[in-house]
């Protein structure tokens, strides 16, 4: 499973998701770092929609996200961009 197929997964498995969105912009940094080790997707922007960001915060929104992916961001993600919303702020 690559790392997109593994982000895909935990947060489905994870949260109550409306919509989920992963935007690979890896291709704008290559030279931007030494990838050696991370592999071929290394920037992204994650959009999720959940019923589960309801009355939490940002902050809260954004720990979330950080601690179901806390291994990917570790291990595989140079970048990553949240837009974590509900789906009435989403409509």
């Amino acid at each position: 499973m690559n790392i997109k197929e593994t982000i895909n997964s935990k947060i489905n498995l994870q949260l109550n998701t409306h919509f989920l969105k992963i935007i690979d912009f890896s291709d704008h940094h290559k030279n931007h770092y030494d990838n050696g080790s991370r592999g071929a997707t290394s920037h992204i922007t994650l959009i999720v929609v959940s019923k589960d960001f309801q009355n939490m915060s940002k902050i809260q929104r954004e720990r979330k996200i950080h601690k179901i992916l806390e291994n990917e961001i570790r291990d595989n993600l140079h970048s990553i961009r949240l837009k974590l919303y509900t789906p009435d702020e989403y409509d």
